[in-house]
């Protein structure tokens, strides 16, 4: 049984960097539309789609806890979560619900109040804020008011730690809440997370691919030495010495889309002193297994192994039924390699500007 070596060569980021930079077209195309998606999209949502205006009051207060020394406010302070479980219970409600009904304020449930409210400890744990949000300015003052009321009146005097609570800054404009826009951030993040996703999808792809770029690919991967390629320096030499002692020789295509007669005429015009007339083409053993019949007949078998993506599996393939068969296999080709991709691999150091 044929035995390959795919998948057990070394990483080659060499050859990896070099095909990503000519994905770098497609990277910035799929990081421009990523951009635009997701970047576009929050800012529609946060601005054409955004919902109701809503409108916030806010009150600050100073509490004065019962302490002798202000030291030991820290010891003895409401906490934030204190606040709000004390604004929704029944009694502060009741409470609110009575200074409306004084200063004439429309009908309000309960539950509406309650929605409105919210509270918060700034840095200094006497000073506290509270923020009326609803679909009215006029309404957030109304509760406003009312709840500045209701904390400075009866529940300063429900509260032991209490001494007194005094209105510093009134809840007496209601301002537009104004939506997080922060569309230049949207934008960069989005452009960071498509162009990061892409480039991981590209190298997941380059990595589990079985593409053939490189002669020496077809070596380190399946045993098989290789004349290299069409336009390769060495290419006469390699011929020449891999079957300058055998005459009939076999050009046999792998994949489907090469012509085994057209990689013949091109080996002919390349090395006219090794192959003569002698040396013929036949079909992959994937198209016509018979084929195989031809191959045991010649002295040396040349396989043409088309260069590019999902060439892999199927030499591969054809590998395998020939060592059955018992059609040894000289040498191979990279038939239609990219020469620029090659140049750069072997002789030249990689570029910084984009591969074209």
């Amino acid at each position: 049984m044929w035995k390959g070596y795919y998948g057990k060569e070394p990483f080659d980021l060499r050859l990896t960097i070099l095909r990503m930079l000519y994905k770098l077209p497609l990277i910035v195309i799929v990081t421009l539309l990523g951009t635009v998606i997701f970047g576009g999209g929050y800012y529609v949502k946060n601005t054409i789609l955004r919902g109701e205006r809503l409108y916030r009051a806010t009150s600050v207060y100073h509490v004065e806890y019962a302490v002798e020394d202000p030291k030991d406010v820290a010891t003895i302070y409401v906490n934030e979560t204190s606040w709000n479980t004390y604004m929704q219970s029944q009694m502060f409600l009741d409470a609110v619900q009575g200074c409306l009904a004084q200063a004439g304020a429309g009908h309000m449930s309960d539950q509406e109040v309650a929605g409105t409210m919210q509270a918060s400890v700034e840095s200094d744990l006497r000073m506290l804020s509270t923020s009326i949000t609803s679909d009215s300015p006029e309404k957030s003052v109304e509760i406003a008011q009312a709840v500045e009321a209701a904390l400075t009146g009866e529940l300063a005097n429900e509260l032991s730690e209490i001494n007194y609570i005094t209105v510093v800054d009134p809840g007496d404009t209601g301002e537009e809440v104004l939506p997080d826009m922060r569309v230049g951030r949207a934008f960069g993040l989005s452009a960071l997370l498509s162009g990061f996703f892409v480039i991981v999808i590209l190298l997941l792809k380059e990595i589990g691919d079985d593409a053939i770029w490189l002669p020496d690919s077809i070596w380190k991967r399946y045993g098989v030495r290789t004349v290299g390629t069409v336009e390769s320096r060495e290419l006469a030499e390699n011929v020449t010495y891999f079957f300058a002692k055998a005459a009939r020789i076999a050009v046999c295509e792998v994949q489907e889309g090469i012509d085994s007669e057209k990689v013949l005429q091109k080996l002919r015009e390349a090395c006219p002193e090794v192959v003569s007339d002698e040396w013929f083409a036949v079909e992959s053993p994937l198209q016509d297994p018979k084929v195989a019949r031809q191959l045991r007949e010649a002295e040396g078998v040349l396989l043409a192994v088309k260069a590019g993506c999902h060439g892999g599996r199927k030499l591969e393939r054809v590998l395998e039924y020939l060592k059955q068969q018992d059609c040894p296999v000289t040498a191979a080709i990279l038939w239609e390699a990219d020469e620029r991709l090659l140049r750069r691999y072997y002789f030249c150091s990689i570029p910084t500007e984009r591969i074209g």
